[in-house]
């Protein structure tokens, strides 16, 4: 088995973005086993960043001019925070789409995860992603359905998914998307398409950390309380045990109420006691180790700069 080097363009917001890299890390040394990959940092231009976070990447990462220059057996890319209501509108936008067009000729393979999915599927078929009537937000089951590279064996698995638009199938289907996997609770989860390149959609994050829903239902609650969102979040679904989640409804309850003095505190003592469990590592192992085989099947050196 040749080494794979993998380029992880990563947008995620600030905040994110370390453990973005982590969690990818991490998931793809479980799914390597003695195949030696390698994950290497890029940035793209159009996003504001933080002085924090432009140290982080510029120690850490280069920029994807040099991913166009150095080639890469196969791709990452990460979501990031819309901005605009339209994704054409986003000051990224011209960058991401020329990635796209780069990675179609000279990757054996890529993953758009989320975002990037949604950014993807609009550049290759004009699908416009549609606004959920509420954020998914979860750990939900899903059925296999294609399961030609993958290799599948279950025939369901869980996946976490976090948000607030989605893709439909039917549209996905009727522009030559193959769906990989699917609920009739949460939609499409996978989907694919040779582009050449074997493009991989994920609208989901089978990187999560076992308390990554947590902390982001933690940090949508405190937006609520600072004026910075107009609603109170709902709790991740399937997530909760069953007096864990009734304390959540009745805390939502009396914050928006008013009757609630300390509502952080609150908040802290009932998902404090939730054991955070990864219940998907196992099938997003699967995933990922499917997608290596993929392109370590690919005959010749695909390691194409532009």
């Amino acid at each position: 088995m040749r080494p794979l080097e993998i380029a992880f363009v990563n947008n995620m917001p600030d905040a994110a973005l370390a453990s973005t890299h982590a969690q990818f890390s991490r998931l793809l040394r479980a799914a390597a086993g003695e195949r030696d990959v390698t994950l290497r940092g890029y940035t793209l231009p159009g996003q504001e960043r933080g002085e924090a976070a432009r140290r982080y990447l510029a120690g850490t990462y280069d920029p994807v001019t040099a991913l166009y220059r150095r080639g890469a057996d196969a791709i990452i890319v990460t979501g990031c925070e819309p901005r605009a209501a339209r994704l054409p509108d986003e000051p990224y936008w011209p960058h991401l789409t020329r990635l796209v067009d780069w990675a179609r000729d000279h990757t054996t393979a890529a993953i758009w995860s989320c975002l990037a999915a949604h950014a993807a599927a609009l550049h290759l078929a004009e699908i416009e992603r549609q606004p959920a009537p509420r954020k998914i937000s979860g750990i939900y089951r899903f059925a296999c359905l294609e399961t030609e590279w993958a290799r599948r064996e279950a025939a369901e698995i869980i996946v976490p998914h976090s948000r607030y638009n989605g893709l439909p199938r039917a549209e996905l289907e009727r522009t030559g998307f193959r769906i990989g996997s699917w609920s009739a609770e949460a939609g499409v989860d996978m989907f694919w398409r040779e582009e050449p390149s074997l493009f991989v959609f994920l609208q989901g994050h089978p990187e999560y950390d076992g308390d990554t829903l947590l902390k982001e239902y933690r940090r949508d609650v405190i937006r609520f309380l600072a004026g910075k969102r107009p609603d109170y979040p709902d709790a991740p679904e399937h997530f909760f045990s069953g007096d864990n989640a009734s304390g959540l409804r009745a805390l939502k309850s009396r914050v928006e109420a008013g009757a609630e003095r300390d509502p952080i505190g609150a908040l802290t003592d009932i998902i404090g006691a939730e054991p955070c469990a990864q219940q998907w590592a196992g099938d997003a192992r699967g995933l990922f180790q499917g997608w290596l085989t993929a392109i370590g099947a690919r005959s010749g050196d695909h390691r194409r700069s532009a």
